[in-house]
């Protein structure tokens, strides 16, 4: 069962570039307007020292009337940077900076094309920060040094985490699904079968001797009695003939089967 997200994602090194790095989180901050339950909502960027030559990204704010939801959300101290005008059904891109951890627009799945945009300075807190929410769909990591990588896997509390690429990367045979209130289970191929099948274990000792006493030297597994997945464990074949008839790949051989 696939639920909703509030997918996070930290860009602390910028990878492979600034150019490329943007055009990730711009396409994927806001195609489908939005609507994707791995859309990327809150983005957290590493803070730079403005005195620096190097910095190419400067504060900015601005404030303007947008819907009853972003509104409450801007009168409780987020600074709305762009976007937020409604026209007919259609809703502008927009980015809330700093919004605050009661509003809506924080805490729940807002499923419209809005970034929520924060700043950091030590990773590990915003690791801690991005586990904040009762969503653990998928996040994502933008960094160089594997070892803040794997930190990131291990402590992020989401399902899946993508490095160097947006929370809304996704392939159709990944173990694609979440924790926490972003569901239950898995989806792609292998996962969702192993989800609606249950493990049936069969053992077997001394096989060929029981087996010898049969009319015919011929053991058969399968048919229509057996359409749970099986798994053979420690079939010892002295001499026997054992034929297995397996439906859509849902039995699991083991040695000596």
């Amino acid at each position: 069962m696939e639920l909703g997200g509030n997918a996070p994602c930290m860009v602390e090194d910028l990878v492979p570039d600034l150019e490329g790095t943007m055009a990730k989180l711009v396409h994927k901050g806001f195609y489908q307007s939005g609507q994707s339950c791995i859309h990327m909502q809150r983005l957290y960027v590493k803070g730079g020292d403005p005195r620096q030559d190097d910095m190419s990204i400067w504060p900015k704010s601005s404030a303007a009337t947008v819907e009853k939801s972003v509104n409450e959300t801007v009168k409780a101290g987020t600074k709305l940077l762009v976007g937020g005008k409604r026209r007919g059904a259609f809703m502008e891109p927009m980015i809330l900076e700093d919004a605050p951890f009661d509003t809506d627009a924080k805490k729940e799945e807002i499923f419209s094309p809005v970034i929520l945009l924060y700043s950091y300075n030590d990773f590990k807190e915003a690791v801690k920060e991005a586990n904040n929410t009762h969503y653990g769909l998928q996040a994502s990591v933008f960094i160089h040094d594997l070892n803040k990588a794997f930190y990131a896997f291990e402590h992020i509390e989401a399902g899946g985490v993508c490095l160097n690429d947006s929370p809304s990367m996704r392939v159709d045979s990944q173990p694609y699904g979440g924790i926490k209130d972003s569901g239950i289970q898995r989806e792609g191929v292998k996962y969702v079968m192993d989800d609606m099948l249950e493990t049936k274990v069969l053992v077997m000792c001394n096989v060929g001797n029981v087996a010898m006493a049969l009319p015919c030297h011929g053991l058969e597994i399968g048919g229509d009695r057996f359409r749970e997945r099986v798994a053979v464990l420690g079939v010892c074949n002295h001499g026997l003939n054992l034929t297995a008839d397996c439906f859509s790949s849902m039995y699991l051989q083991g040695p000596g089967s």
